[in-house]
């Protein structure tokens, strides 16, 4: 019972708006790591307890692996609809304008790569248009985490 309130109230609160979000690896190891924190609190599990997230988690998938789940259905989504600027928008990389020196940011169509595993634009967009064939790679994709 008390991980079915935690997932209805604090997991929709935490991943809420995360289909739009570029994760480094980073950001997700504080993601994995609060979920699991909040995750104990709410069971009540304290620190002499030593047990391990797969015992912690059990069924649950890790929030990484939930937020890359709803941002492959999103994106589906988005390639399917009618909206001719919203599906240009999908996989759009500016080529005018100055980088800012360093790392570059991850854009959208590189978290779209990474979490299907597919390489070129053209590739993923083929499959979304395909909606048993983007189904399958949703499924597939909550059984790897990231």
């Amino acid at each position: 019972m008390k991980i079915r309130l935690f997932r209805a109230t604090v997991e929709s609160v935490l991943l809420y708006g995360s289909e739009t979000w570029t994760i480094s690896q980073a950001m997700a190891n504080r993601i994995n790591g609060s979920y699991s924190r909040m995750l104990r609190m709410a069971l009540n599990i304290r620190w002499p307890n030593v047990i391990s997230n797969a015992v912690l988690f059990g069924s649950i998938p890790m929030p990484t692996v939930m937020i890359a789940k709803r941002r492959i259905r999103l994106a589906g989504h988005i390639a399917r609809h009618d909206d001719i600027l919203a599906n240009s928008v999908l996989f759009w990389d500016p080529n005018q304008g100055h980088r800012r020196p360093g790392r570059p940011h991850l854009t959208y169509a590189d978290m779209l790569r990474r979490d299907t595993g597919l390489n070129c634009p053209e590739e993923i967009r083929t499959v979304m248009l395909d909606r048993g064939l983007w189904r399958g790679l949703i499924s597939a994709r909550t059984m790897k985490p990231t």
